[in-house]
């Protein structure tokens, strides 16, 4: 990106310059020494605010986004509207570089950081907008998303290794309607799923429908991004292969495919990962490391088959998207009224959308459509053994508007989410819930760069 800009400013500057002055290349040379003087001072000052590499064998490109939403909440006892930066693609800063080591084999890197002073995924009734918190530069773990470094060869594929994502992370999040910021088949990402699930006496449970959505503490349906190294196949029929060993036992396999037939795009993704170290701290005294022993979550084991799949006819913008996952939770530990037992259980979820996505005025896609999910089980080991039962249901509907010519995107978009049975009203308690619907309605922006 930057190679040869040096050379290239310096050159520019004195055409600048010498239009500036109204004075034409050919008539330059003839000028007297003050002149040039004042010339080569002007180039220097550009130099001097040119953005370099620090070596040009290696092609480097900066990209990013900013994204922000306003949130608007009624949860049946209470209601407001918060503004902040949206989970769903939070604002972000990325560093892609490459460098040709022979003709079929290529060296690179990515390092991304996200920036954002406010979470809407994370508000809730007690806090929004400023009282979120956010993953600011320098602001934890969270605020680095990627940090890899790869080489690729074009016939055998690529290695890569670093903290990010492995091979499984976003399997679940396959798309191709331009629904963006509006929504997503995770749809714990998206504003409203932070929120307390308040009962119809007026009182909250302590859960948050997030916590349903996503399930116990540990577990992901995105698969986390972590440490690990990493390898992938070459592209071959729109098929490519791959498979993860990271972190905390951790390991994962996968297949993705893409391509497009008479104008029907296809788009899919399945991956099986398994986590398989939950150790929660040693009760060894400080400095005796051979009395090192778990305490909590020793065995537990968490084995997950997620996937994605999405098609759409390009030539009338008619597309349909689905999700689907399921996962085995072993050997957890859960403690209820002081009791601690261990327990296994499973968790699932599907995701439906449907709609129609056409450049209706000129600006770039108009996209309309609808959503529905269903998610079941998740959440028992946060809140008992009787919450595997529980089923969460979530519907949707929005519209964005795409600014081709700003890399701008416009959405308004609304959820709801409904319990349809009985969960834990508080910690270790075992009473029905008459929980009352959330409403949700998002609207906002994103523009990348």
């Amino acid at each position: 990106m930057y190679g040869g800009l040096l050379k290239s400013a310096s050159a520019l500057a004195i055409v600048a310059a010498a239009g500036f002055y109204g004075v034409s290349p050919a008539s330059a040379a003839d000028l007297g020494g003050d002149c040039c003087a004042d010339l080569e001072e002007r180039v220097a000052e550009l130099e001097a605010t040119t953005v370099r590499k620090g070596t040009r064998k290696v092609s480097v490109t900066l990209s990013g986004q900013i994204s922000q939403e306003l949130l608007f909440w009624d949860d049946g006892i209470q209601s407001d509207m918060y503004v902040g930066g949206a989970n769903t693609s939070n604002s972000r800063w990325r560093f892609l570089g490459s460098a040709k080591i022979s003709p079929e084999v290529t060296a690179g890197f990515l390092y991304e950081l996200q920036a954002y002073a406010s979470n809407t995924s994370a508000a809730n009734q007690t806090h929004g907008g400023d009282d979120l918190g956010g993953a600011l530069f320098g602001g934890g773990a969270n605020a680095l998303r990627e940090a890899m470094a790869w080489i690729e060869h074009s016939r055998l594929g690529r290695v890569s290794i670093g903290h990010g994502s492995n091979f499984a992370n976003n399997s679940i999040l396959v798309d191709l309607s331009g629904k963006g910021m509006a929504a997503s088949n995770g749809v714990f990402l998206h504003g409203g799923s932070g929120f307390f699930i308040a009962d119809s006496g007026g009182s909250y449970a302590n859960a948050t429908w997030n916590q349903f959505l996503q399930g116990a503490s540990g577990e992901d349906w995105l698969n986390t991004r972590n440490e690990h190294i990493q390898y992938r196949t070459p592209t071959i029929a729109g098929f490519t292969l791959g498979a993860s060993i990271g972190e905390d036992n951790y390991w994962d396999v996968g297949i993705r495919y893409a391509g497009e037939f008479n104008g029907v795009r296809i788009a899919a993704n399945v991956a099986y990962s398994v986590t398989g170290d939950f150790n929660a701290g040693s009760s060894s005294t400080a400095g005796n490391f051979a009395n090192l022993t778990c305490v909590t979550n020793c065995d537990k084991e968490v084995t997950q088959l997620a996937g994605s799949a999405s098609i759409r006819h390009m030539p009338t913008g008619l597309f349909f998207t689905g999700a689907a996952g399921w996962r085995e939770t072993d050997n957890t530990d859960v403690t209820i009224s002081g009791v601690t037992s261990t327990v296994s259980f499973d968790s699932s979820f599907y995701y439906l959308s449907a709609g129609i996505a056409r450049n209706y005025f000129g600006l770039g896609d108009t996209v309309v459509y609808g959503e529905f999910s269903e998610w079941k089980g998740v959440g028992q080991s946060t809140f008992g053994l009787n919450a595997e039962d529980t089923t969460l249901q979530h519907w949707g509907v929005g519209i964005v508007q795409h600014v081709d010519a700003a890399a701008m995107e416009l959405f308004v978009a609304y959820k709801n989410f409904s319990l349809k049975d009985t969960p834990l009203l508080g910690a270790g308690a075992i009473n029905a819930l008459d929980a009352e619907d959330i409403h949700v309605v998002t609207a906002g922006t994103r523009i990348r760069f």
